[in-house]
């Protein structure tokens, strides 16, 4: 009954314009549901940290505090998980947001060129890194795993998952271009010159600091194989991280419009559906704003706006057709920049807020900091640029020793205890001392990681800063 009211479902979908994958679903038990969560997909390899995420949603749920419906995945044929305590009117709800899930993965652009056999491909990883831990044991692979994952987000999206080394140095003949009058000095247009390619280590800023360390730092096979794992599904779920709000609200959106459409709800289910609905597109917690409520919101604000402007002879496209536009082309970046617009904000009663004194910070003086729209649009953009961590780059390698620039950004200074165990894990992979140039308080700073752990250096003229030390 439940698997041809599914069915039901998905035609409607279909008929509205959703293009899911092939999706297949699974009714799961709770403990199995937790498991999924707390390790992104069915199988993964072995890690502490995924304990901790799995203990974090058992005790969470066994609170009521929260509840896990679903988990979908990005993969071709996609796989959506239900849990077995669901209503089945639950499931209805659920299995409407993960068929648009499913069409979210399959069109947006930011999915393309995602790896859609992760879920298989994780099992070879696991395997491989399980035969490691019984080769060099847990202990030690664990460790390097946790070197890994500190440096998992400091990607480079734009040059992607697979590349090449750089070029070794070679000095190489290349035609010359003399200036444009050179042939009244009786020279030709063009001479034969020497340039040298690949002199500079790296021969340009680098942001892919896994990719770098798997491919120039001293370490093993095995280990560049781990780091390269571990770099690999940083890549798979980072388009995850970069369109949260709007896979969310369109998910959102849809498990909607698509049980509106289903004729086959009793009374006591629409009203249950309504209820469920309302849970998940709530605002929030005080202190956190719900990304499947604001998602939602400004999908539904934008078939509005398009609709009445379609009609007035003012747009192209009408509200469906600008929906399956922004579904297909925008992050959340983009998203929240170009649609989240003053006239919502000031509806959904958006605010920023803070420490009332910042340097005394005492978890109950909070304070309201701003209403204003662009305040709020930086507040909700800080988080969401460079897969949510502080941009560092690589910048040169001398003598040996590895330099790194952290270009400042939306996220502030650096946090000198993340940075300081870090740092340490450079120095472990690179087996040399580590500069990590950046600025604290506008003023410029320089972090040293050698035998000694860390040394903090201050900028001429500037006041020297504490010392902390950490042993290698």
């Amino acid at each position: 009954m439940f698997e041809d009211r599914l069915i039901e479902i998905e035609k409607l979908a279909q008929a509205a314009g959703l293009k899911p994958f092939d999706t297949y679903f699974e009714v799961i038990p709770l403990d199995i549901m937790h498991e999924i969560a707390a390790y992104g997909l069915p199988t993964r390899a072995q890690h502490w940290s995924y304990g901790k995420v799995y203990n974090h949603h058992k005790i969470h749920g066994e609170m009521g505090l929260s509840k896990i419906y679903e988990i979908v995945l990005n993969n071709d044929p996609c796989y959506a998980f239900l849990l077995d305590t669901n209503d089945e009117i639950e499931n209805l709800l659920v299995g409407a947001h993960v068929l648009a899930h499913s069409d979210f993965f399959r069109n947006n652009v930011y999915f393309d060129g995602t790896n859609r056999n992760m879920v298989n491909e994780a099992v070879d990883h696991a395997r491989r890194i399980d035969e490691y831990i019984e080769r060099y044991g847990l202990e030690r692979v664990e460790h390097l795993m946790d070197m890994g994952f500190a440096l998992d987000r400091h990607l480079d999206s734009h040059k992607g998952l697979n590349r090449k080394r750089y070029p070794e140095r070679q000095v190489v003949e290349k035609e010359v271009v003399r200036g444009a009058y050179a042939d009244l000095f009786g020279e030709d247009g063009l001479s034969l010159g020497t340039a040298v390619i690949g002199e500079k280590l790296p021969p340009h800023a680098e942001k892919d600091v896994l990719w770098f360390l798997a491919n120039y730092a001293p370490v093993e096979e095995w280990e560049k194989d781990v780091l390269e794992i571990i770099r690999e599904e940083a890549y798979y779920f980072y388009p995850q991280f970069e369109t949260k709000v709007l896979n969310e609200g369109w998910a959102s959106f849809w498990h909607a419009e698509l049980l509106n459409r289903y004729v086959d709800l009793s009374p006591k289910e629409t009203i249950e559906f309504a209820r469920l609905h309302a849970g998940v597109v709530t605002p929030g917690s005080p202190m956190q704003l719900n990304p499947y409520y604001l998602g939602y919101k400004i999908l539904v604000d934008i078939k509005e706006r398009w609709d009445a402007s379609y009609a007035a002879g003012e747009a192209k496209l009408d509200g469906w057709g600008k929906l399956f536009e922004v579904r297909a082309t925008e992050n959340d970046i983009s998203f929240l920049s170009n649609y989240l617009t003053p006239e919502l904000a000031g509806e959904l009663k958006l605010l920023t807020y803070g420490y009332a004194d910042e340097e005394d910070a005492d978890e109950e003086d909070i304070e309201i900091k701003s209403r204003e729209y662009d305040e709020i649009i930086r507040q909700l953009l800080a988080p969401r640029y460079n897969y949510g961590a502080p941009k560092i780059v690589i910048t040169e390698v001398e003598r040996g020793e590895l330099h790194l620039r952290h270009e400042k950004g939306s996220l502030g200074d650096l946090d000198q205890r993340y940075a300081e165990k870090t740092l340490g894990y450079l120095y472990e992979l690179w087996k040399a001392p580590i500069y990590l140039e950046t600025t604290q308080d506008d003023k410029r700073v320089k972090f040293f990681f050698g035998p000694n752990g860390l040394r903090v250096e201050a900028g001429i003229g500037l006041p020297a800063l504490s010392v902390a030390s950490m042993a290698a």
